[in-house]
């Protein structure tokens, strides 16, 4: 069974989307931060909403998964076998991850949101460096 995946132009559209939502969604949290340093500051250090800073993340997984699946130059069995080996990893990796959370509980909470935003990066990277 082969995947159907997007051509190469889109790999464009979703680098471009994937830089718009990181840097957008990291504004506001670079903001937080910046004035949780003055004491002096008491006003709303976030530049967008909740709900807009939500809309950025978005995109960036948009984005993302966008130029996950779009098609490389040359696109072969030996790319495809990357592509489920990078996944593979990157599913293991988060596996690994949770089972640490599980068995060393913290107050840390963390969303699912937060689980997305780390793992197609991680898929990337581990893909990437397969190709090299």
């Amino acid at each position: 069974m082969k995947t159907q995946i997007l051509p190469h132009k889109f790999k464009i559209v979703g680098f471009i989307l994937f830089i718009i939502g990181f840097i957008l969604s990291g504004i506001n949290s670079f903001m937080e931060g910046w004035h949780s340093m003055d004491k002096n500051f008491t006003g709303d250090s976030k530049i967008f909403s909740e709900r807009t800073e939500h809309i950025f993340n978005i995109m960036f997984v948009v984005g993302t998964i966008v130029y996950m699946l779009s098609k490389e130059k040359i696109e072969d069995e030996y790319i495809n076998k990357l592509r489920l080996e990078s996944f593979q990893l990157s599913s293991l990796i988060f596996l690994f991850i949770a089972l640490i959370t599980f068995i060393f509980p913290t107050q840390t909470k963390f969303s699912v949101n937060e689980f997305i935003l780390v793992f197609v990066p991680i898929y990337l990277v581990t893909f990437y460096i397969k190709k090299i």
